[in-house]
């Protein structure tokens, strides 16, 4: 079953390129890079070993190119200019992109290393400052040292997900503690994967147009992970259309088992607040209301689960509640942190100087204080500086040419 569901997402993303390139080539943005995902798609071997992972690469994908065809503001197609929201959203859109390009190349076996320039435009793009960008995919093998964190919220997670109830977890805790590495771990568990459909991932520090309704933008994004056609989408534009939204996605989630995942939560408001419960109402008792709630958007009859992840424990306890909070803690074990320090530095071009660094373990270790992020950002640091080979091992070492890690004549972190 897997590999047809993975063959009707090929065909509909190959229909729905075809489709816009008929109707005007020179609009849609990165229609290079789509061809190329298309080309690769079209005689990629689909087999129960790979389906999987290209279910939920395809699912990504199709929103991808949904979104870039509402980017090119369809109303008006002969625009050739942006205006500067515009702008400010082709700049995520093309991080987007890249990464979900690399994603179709690695699924289907032909991640030829050729996409060294869009790893430089991704970091490029973050060290300007853009909205930080997630999704549900991430690569297990270089996740460490969450497996009885993970255990516990997993029990947490599931346990009060039958029929009738739409449980709810709140992932929190302070930046770079792992808070979405939690949450996408969770999201594409054997046990999630079995017992939820849909699943659909929301990031929510992003907005893709500056002052647009966030709102619009929450359930506009549920729909087209669902499926729903972008025409229909767009169509509800009048003065009810915040309404019309909540109820289409109450519609497209009636009668199923689904799993929808908040990511990085920043501001909320009445509208946010208790997508679990609603008062046990699973409809508004008026017409009227319905614009009033994200949770009437989101029935109760099959039972289902909302995990949100943030920093702001108030945020998380306004949308599932305080009892269902799960406060990630960092990480106790040395070992994993050096585990994703040393694969952060394993990408570095150059040979590097493994003795120097591990001389220096103790005071690298120390400088992460258990904090996933943080190690990875120093192994990134340590792979693109000048301690590659010991020919660089000389006194008063530069670690960071761009100044965030300095060593002095003992070799200690500044």
């Amino acid at each position: 079953m897997a590999v047809e569901v993975v063959q009707f997402l090929v065909r509909k993303f190959v229909d729905s390129l075809a489709e816009e390139e008929a109707a005007a080539a020179t609009e849609l943005p990165f229609i290079a890079q789509f061809n190329t995902m298309r080309a690769e798609l079209e005689k990629a071997a689909i087999s129960p070993d790979n389906a999987d992972e290209l279910r939920e690469c395809l699912y990504g994908l199709n929103d991808l190119l949904a979104g870039c065809r509402m980017l090119t503001n369809r109303p008006n197609r002969r625009r050739r200019f942006f205006t500067r929201p515009d702008a400010w959203r082709f700049s995520k859109t093309n991080k987007r992109v890249a990464a979900v390009r690399r994603r179709v190349l690695q699924c289907v076996g032909n991640d030829s290393g050729g996409d060294t320039a869009a790893s430089q435009e991704d970091g490029a793009a973050a060290a300007a400052g853009l909205d930080r960008w997630t999704t549900a995919w991430l690569d297990r093998s270089r996740i460490h040292g969450f497996d009885q964190q993970l255990m516990e919220l997993e029990s947490m997670a599931f346990r009060d997900c039958g029929a009738g109830r739409l449980a709810g977890v709140g992932i929190v805790g302070m930046g770079g503690i792992g808070k979405t590495a939690f949450a996408q771990l969770l999201f594409s568990s054997p046990r999630a994967r079995g017992r939820f459909f849909p699943r659909i991932w929301m990031c929510m520090s992003r907005t893709a147009c500056a002052g647009a309704d966030r709102r619009r933008e929450v359930l506009q994004g549920i729909l087209m992970a669902l499926g729903h056609e972008e025409d229909a989408i767009l169509s509800m534009d009048g003065s009810n259309s915040l309404a019309e939204l909540v109820i289409a996605v109450h519609e497209q989630l009636k009668g199923k088992r689904y799993l929808i995942v908040f990511d990085d939560v920043w501001h909320v408001d009445d509208w946010y607040a208790d997508v679990v419960g609603a008062g046990g109402q699973n409809a508004p008792q008026r017409a009227d209301d319905w614009s009033e709630r994200l949770a009437f958007g989101l029935p109760k009859d099959r039972g289902g689960l909302v995990v949100v992840t943030s920093r702001l424990k108030q945020a998380a306890e306004t949308m599932v509640g305080k009892s269902c909070l799960h406060h990630v803690q960092p990480l106790c074990d040395s070992e994993s942190c050096w585990a994703i320090f040393t694969d952060a530095l394993s990408q570095a071009k150059g040979t590097v100087d493994l003795a120097t660094v591990d001389s220096m373990k103790q005071e690298i270790l120390g400088t992460c204080s258990g904090l996933p992020s943080a190690a990875k950002t120093t192994g990134d640091i340590f792979a693109s500086s000048s301690i590659l080979s010991p020919a660089t091992t000389s006194t008063s070492q530069e670690i960071s040419k761009s100044g965030h890690i300095i060593t002095g004549n003992n070799g200690s972190l500044k």
